[in-house]
């Protein structure tokens, strides 16, 4: 997957569902992103690790999204088949930063 010229330095007017999708996992694997200290907390209380969240938002759709604040929550599976749920929000199409995530039960 090539992530060339696709890098905008920032964000104007409204992208597009897949537009967002591709810039939050771009930011991700690039580790141009935040953990929240709620983040943390959320991922020790149900056992979930950081390549569960690559697997949420890889394999996920977006199921909500805020888009004044361009914060989105998306909704995927872990590596191990868990139900789960991720909260982000782009900063300036620079950085991802991971509000928080939790297992649905």
């Amino acid at each position: 997957m090539s992530w060339r010229g696709f890098a905008p330095r920032r964000l104007q007017g409204k992208l597009q569902p897949m537009e967002i999708t591709r810039l939050l996992l771009k930011l991700l694997l690039t580790r141009q992103y935040q953990l929240t200290e709620h983040a943390i907390e959320s991922m020790d209380e149900d056992g979930l690790t950081f390549n569960d969240i690559l697997a949420c938002m890889t394999h996920g759709r977006r199921r909500r999204s805020w888009p004044r604040q361009r914060k989105y929550e998306i909704q995927g599976y872990g590596l191990e088949d868990q139900r789960m749920r991720v909260v982000a929000r782009l900063i300036q199409a620079r950085i991802v930063r991971i509000i928080t995530m939790y297992e649905v039960k």
